[in-house]
């Protein structure tokens, strides 16, 4: 129990960082509290403040729901706290009732809390600005393109890792992959084994390349090879066809046709 409060609390201080914001937020609830608990509008919205933060922070619902959305993106329950409203309640409820000098003052206050309570979503760098229309990331949407051009008319399957993978259909839903997200719903018995392989902490080419062969899995997105896996990626059969930053593409035999998985032909 003790391990997960820790990990609750680690999640909260990891979601805001260094911002004001929840500083802003307490201050808040002390003012609508203080000076504005008997208005109906102010009840209702810390008693759903008060909901959310309970369901975040108390252990056992902590436990439920990362059962049911796992645990790594539990820090997502935050995304259900209305700060942002609940700040901005108590800022107009704070200017309503001031004269227009003062008025004019404690807004200009107010305006600089909020720009200095955090940073610019691009400068935080949690976000970067991409080319292409459907927003992912620009290794991805070069990879996809490559894939394209080189498949050409060709049913084929693709392989990726957990930081390629989930974009690809974003980009193209017309591109087959091996496995959906966290390894479900694969094409073949072997599609599981390759998902764990591609996404290992250390990548094994040789096992990568021996179950992509043996599930009929066409392409290959790995991390840029350097000679020896390259060759151990050979071995198997699979040829490189570019790269694309970080990433490598990699084609099973001469050409996309030349193997064709037969759930493909169903």
């Amino acid at each position: 129990m003790k391990e997960l409060i820790k990990e609750i609390i680690g999640f909260w201080n990891n979601y805001w960082g260094d911002s004001f914001i929840p500083w802003l937020l307490l201050a808040a609830v002390v003012y609508l509290l203080i000076f504005r608990r008997k208005k109906k509008n102010t009840r209702y919205v810390l008693c759903y403040l008060g909901v959310t933060l309970f369901l975040f922070f108390c252990p056992v619902t902590a436990k439920i729901i990362q059962a049911c959305i796992g645990k790594t993106v539990y820090w997502r329950v935050l995304w259900l706290v209305p700060s942002t409203p609940v700040i901005a309640f108590a800022m107009t409820e704070f200017l309503r009732e001031r004269k227009t000098p003062a008025k004019i003052a404690a807004l200009a206050v107010c305006v600089v809390l909020i720009i200095f309570s955090g940073k610019g979503i691009y400068q935080a760098g949690n976000y970067h600005l991409v080319h292409n229309y459907q927003k992912v990331p620009d290794e991805v949407a070069g990879i996809c393109e490559m894939v394209k051009k080189d498949a050409g008319d060709a049913l084929f399957l693709l392989a990726a890792d957990n930081y390629i993978g989930p974009y690809v259909r974003v980009y193209d839903p017309s591109i087959q992959m091996m496995f959906n997200r966290e390894g479900r719903g694969g094409y073949g018995a072997g599609s599981r084994r390759l998902y764990l392989e591609i996404n290992a902490p250390v990548l094994n080419y040789r096992n990568i390349g021996a179950v992509g062969r043996r599930t009929f899995c066409n392409y290959l997105v790995v991390k840029v090879p350097n000679e020896e896996q390259k060759k151990e990626l050979e071995m198997y059969g699979y040829q490189e066809v570019g790269n694309v930053n970080r990433y490598s593409l990699y084609r099973l035999g001469e050409s996309a046709d030349e193997v064709t998985n037969p759930i493909l032909l169903r």
